[in-house]
């Protein structure tokens, strides 16, 4: 069922070939390094054996990047960043960034 999910969700190109090579929005590597780097030292895993399913450039309509935490405020302006998902033995993970060096862990997706 899981694959299922995946498969509608990132696409068979994902799944069919590990090897794939995603492109990256310009801007946007630091942050999916960023990102994995996060993932490697939350999950106590090697960062070489993190893939990454998709990024996407996004304009955030306020500085949470989409993921407010519950008491905070946050400057009502649209921020450029990226969304990005990463996988690691079936399970996807998702991030938000902004162009600049912050990146935030959402969590699992699947």
């Amino acid at each position: 069922m899981v694959g299922i999910i995946a498969l509608s969700l990132f696409g068979y190109g994902f799944f069919s070939d590990p090897s794939n090579n995603i492109p990256v929005p310009s801007g946007a590597k630091s942050a999916v390094e960023e990102a994995k780097n996060d993932l490697a030292k939350r999950k106590g895993i090697d960062k070489k054996k993190i893939t990454l399913v998709s990024v996407e450039s996004v304009d955030w309509p306020d500085t949470s990047l989409g993921y407010p935490e519950p008491g905070m405020m946050y400057a009502q302006v649209i921020t450029p960043g990226c969304k990005i998902f990463l996988s690691h033995e079936e399970e996807i993970f998702e991030y938000h960034s902004d162009k600049g060096d912050r990146v935030i862990y959402c969590g699992s997706v699947l």
